[in-house]
């Protein structure tokens, strides 16, 4: 093709300016559907689109001589490229260009043959592939399969895939296998299964073949006669930031794509069962927490958790706040074994001993770097101004005690993650609990270690009688005020915030809830030397908050 020409498949289309297309002679279609900005101000509810997919999309088109649809400018809270409802109705062109993108590789998947109109055709030779390429806010180095499909244990569970039970068995496979060959990890619905009615890669499942929209029924009955398969790929930050682990997910997909696809034929996918719902397990163990300050003077607080979300699912946090107004973090979701304590990610192990007297925590991974606390009250702001550092740690909790419900102890090891290197000897402070443990309440909490030795819990909670209150616009960052109990058992005065992340989280119903955390430097009321710590603040909003 010649440079900037236009595909001759996008003749007689009226190509919008936001689209960058390419001609190939591969029967592969490579869609960006979300590779777009959001240039207004951030407004409740929005999606965050899929950072770097325009340039990896294209990339990948160009290295398999692909066609491309690559979305480089819309923003998807305008008109979302994912949604079929979307593309009927507010982008109707790129609907047409996807159709017309189809037509052509299933000519170069048969061969050059122009009639589309003969079944009889399918399975002679390569079937064209649709590939979606999106974006998992995760800090994993995992691309997870949308194939309608969920795969547990092994098993393979759902109602409508997206592609021939031969795909999954050769191309899909390849894929897998080329991942893993160079370190990076692939799951089959682990979070995504692009499952959803309204899902583009539904497009390709044969579900839509009586839809009111002609080119919509067009692409099912293609489907349905095995001549177009279709699948997603939704890859982790470390995957689609630059660096070494995206050059391998490029390479991997070249090698596993370059050899010819499948052959299609009509779909059968026997012993297939309809995917369940997700079901959360009220008996799994609690979650496990830490947090600690590591380095009083250069002002670096630890962070970090895991938890059983399902019966077969975990999710794994670790996070360093800066004083000077940095944060690094890793965040991932992933398969659980059901070992109690036992808990792996790409990168992370967590193991904590049956009578959870001992944590260990090894992570040899990359996280995110933010430039500002507040990357969360805009995260599409924020992960375009964050980078990927590589991370080693290796960290070891032996409880001590417990004080105020605060389970409390020793934390030895290190920390290097990008400029911070520590070595690692202080006390932390350990919680159970987790979403599952009830409906969320406001709270406040102020932990610390005092320069003579001495402990501070203070809470502020439905359960607790102590006096605690944040004024988030006292000082620089805010001040949290304490009444000690008439017992005297707490001394502290306040707690002066040095550095704090707020996240909000919707609760639904039109609730939310602002979970703020971050370092204090505690003062007292007996004169006793300030010391460093953390804090802890949950904030309901909306009705019966």
């Amino acid at each position: 093709m010649t440079p900037g020409a236009a595909p001759r498949w996008a003749a007689g289309v009226a190509v919008p300016e936001y689209l960058r297309l390419r001609e190939g002679r591969r029967p592969i279609v490579v869609v960006a559907p979300h590779g777009g900005r959001r240039r207004r101000d951030i407004r409740r509810g929005d999606a965050v689109n899929d950072l770097h997919t325009a340039d990896i999309a294209w990339e990948l088109a160009e290295r398999l001589d692909a066609h491309a649809i690559v979305n480089h400018g819309l923003d998807r809270n305008d008109a979302d490229l994912n949604r079929i409802s979307h593309l009927a109705t507010r982008a109707p062109e790129v609907l047409a260009l996807l159709a017309a993108s189809v037509r052509a590789a299933e000519f170069q998947g048969v061969g050059g043959t122009t009639d589309l109109r003969a079944p009889q055709l399918a399975g002679l030779a390569e079937t064209p592939l649709v590939l979606f390429v999106h974006g998992w806010n995760m800090v994993v180095p995992c691309c997870d399969l949308g194939l309608g499909l969920r795969r547990r244990a092994g098993q393979l569970t759902g109602r409508f895939p997206t592609l021939s039970r031969r795909c999954f068995e050769q191309t899909i496979a390849r894929i897998e296998q080329e991942l893993e060959a160079r370190g990076l990890g692939s799951a089959i619905g682990r979070r995504y299964t692009a499952s959803g009615r309204d899902n583009a890669a539904q497009l390709f499942s044969g579900r839509h073949a009586d839809h009111e929209n002609a080119l919509v029924a067009e692409l099912a009955r293609l489907s349905n006669e095995g001549r177009v398969d279709a699948a997603q790929l939704e890859l982790g930050i470390s995957l689609r930031w630059p660096g070494a682990a995206r050059e391998h997910l490029l390479d991997a997909m070249v090698a596993a794509l370059s050899t010819p696809l499948s052959a299609g034929g009509v779909r059968r996918w026997e012993g297939l069962e309809a995917a369940e719902p997700i079901q959360t397990d009220d008996d799994l163990e609690p979650a496990y927490a830490l947090a600690a300050v590591l380095d009083a003077d250069r002002g670096v607080a630890m962070f970090c958790g895991v938890e059983a979300t399902g019966s077969d699912t975990m999710t794994a946090r670790f996070s360093l706040v800066n004083s000077d107004g940095t944060m690094m973090l890793l965040v991932g979701e992933g398969q659980w074994e059901g070992q109690t304590g036992h808990y792996d990610l790409e990168g992370l192990s967590w193991r904590a001993t049956h009578e959870n007297q001992r944590i260990d925590i090894r992570l040899d991974a990359q996280m995110i770097r933010y430039p500002t606390h507040d990357a969360y009250l805009d995260l599409e702001s924020g992960l375009a101004g964050s980078q990927l550092v590589d991370v080693d740690v290796q960290l070891a909790f032996e409880t001590r005690g417990e004080i105020h419900g605060e389970t409390y102890g020793r934390l030895r090891g290190h920390v290097r993650a990008g400029d911070v290197a520590l070595e690692v000897d202080t006390l932390a402070f350990g919680t159970r609990g987790g979403r599952r443990s009830g409906a969320p309440t406001a709270r406040l909490r102020v932990l610390s270690a005092r320069a003579d030795g001495g402990i501070t819990v203070c809470k502020s909670m439905p359960s607790s009688d102590a006096h605690l209150s944040v004024d988030f616009e006292a000082a620089k960052l805010g001040m949290v005020h304490a009444q000690a109990q008439s017992t005297g058992a707490f001394t502290l005065r306040e707690a002066e915030i040095l550095a704090r992340v707020p996240v909000w989280r919707p609760l639904g119903q039109d609730r939310f809830a602002r979970w703020t955390f971050g370092i204090v430097r505690c003062r007292y009321h007996d004169a006793q030397a300030d010391s460093m710590g953390t804090f802890e603040s949950l904030e309901l909003f909306g009705p019966q908050a």
